[in-house]
């Protein structure tokens, strides 16, 4: 039983250290991005890297659709 409740006491340890160390990362991102923000021509940076990245979703999915035509006709093939 004593090494049950150690136990038990250092998962809730560990628990609250890791929970105090995410608090502590989300808040480290948060004062990065208000940094990144207030830098010279970061919006414009971040709304033209958002631009690109949303011109490339249409190429990605058509790049899956063919992969996926290929990986049918592949095994067609394997059955022929």
């Amino acid at each position: 039983m004593a090494s049950n409740r150690s136990s038990n006491n250092w998962n809730q340890e560990t628990k609250i250290r890791l929970n105090e160390k995410i608090t502590s990362n989300i808040n480290d991102i948060g004062s990065l991005s208000r940094q990144v923000i207030r830098g010279s021509k970061s919006n414009e940076f971040l709304a033209q890297a958002a631009k690109n990245f949303a011109s490339q979703e249409n190429c990605i999915q058509n790049s899956h659709e063919t992969m996926r035509k290929m990986d049918l006709l592949r095994s067609q093939l394997e059955f022929q």
